[in-house]
């Protein structure tokens, strides 16, 4: 078996999703279920309950500590939003900590995913985009091929990492040479094994934007923009030491005044700081 064929039968043998994450999706999508019965389905896991207010009251959603329980987050947020935040720390549970290797760590890697999750969410919100409930999530899931290497294939991915420095090549390249596959196409196979929605799929395996498309949709050159912005701003790490230019094809899809990105520096910074502390520490 070679090593792409493993990675492939390793995300096979994953477990599906978190039970919570089941039943919630199951109650949000049954319209006779009350915003009650879906806090309590949140409630009955303590900790999530917990991080899922604090990440609610965080800047980033724009309340600042007004809400007091899930049944508030669920009306303020709506719960396709509450849901996706519950995904998020579901599957940051999932998998280890601490299966590093030198020059990445899979803490930095989800501060980066972060980082690009508050990014995308707030270029949303700069364009005026009226529904943004899946940016933040997906921003935080771009990169999830790089995690599902790490706990996997840590062996090899250290080879990885030594490539990236011994070539100064981008992280997806030396992923090749070594894998056979990079960490987008890597994730693509979780997501679909999970049934995540189609258009976060496309978000984790085009990410990069090397496609010659003439245009693209408005999350996926914002998750992308995303990216690179977070690199800039030293928003945790994820194995690239180069920093690419962005795909221009983006620019047309965002449609953003000029130096919109360097107004929202300092809001970027402040909702990062506080979402990591909700979510990591």
């Amino acid at each position: 078996m070679d090593i792409s064929e493993k990675i492939r039968t390793s995300v096979n043998n994953l477990p599906t999703l978190p039970t919570i994450y089941t039943q919630l999706s199951l109650a949000i999508e049954d319209p006779l279920a009350t915003n009650e019965k879906i806090a309590k389905i949140i409630s009955s896991d303590q900790t999530s309950a917990f991080k899922v207010l604090k990440v609610a009251n965080s800047p980033l959603y724009g309340l600042h500590g007004k809400l007091d329980s899930i049944s508030q987050a669920l009306m303020y947020l709506g719960h396709n939003e509450v849901k996706n935040i519950v995904f998020s720390l579901s599957v940051m549970k999932m998998f280890s900590k601490d299966k590093n290797v030198r020059g990445l760590r899979p803490v930095d890697l989800w501060a980066h995913s972060i980082g690009v999750g508050v990014i995308t969410r707030n270029i949303g919100l700069a364009m005026g985009e009226k529904n943004v409930e899946n940016y933040f999530l997906a921003g935080v899931f771009h990169d999830i091929g790089k995690i599902i290497f790490l706990e996997f294939a840590v062996k090899e991915y250290q080879k990885v990492m030594e490539l990236v420095v011994e070539k100064k090549c981008r992280i997806k390249d030396a992923e090749k040479e070594v894998f056979g596959i990079d960490h987008a196409s890597a994730g693509q196979i979780l997501a679909d094994k999970w049934r995540i929605p189609q258009n976060i799929q496309d978000i984790i395996y085009n990410h990069h934007m090397e496609q010659k498309a003439k245009e693209t949709n408005t999350l996926l050159a914002s998750v992308h923009l995303g990216n690179i912005v977070a690199h800039i701003l030293g928003f945790g790490f994820s194995g690239d030491n180069l920093i690419p230019q962005p795909n221009p094809i983006i620019w047309d899809a965002l449609k953003l005044r000029r130096g919109t990105i360097l107004s929202l520096k300092d809001k970027f910074i402040d909702d990062y700081s506080h979402t990591i502390k909700m979510m990591l520490m």
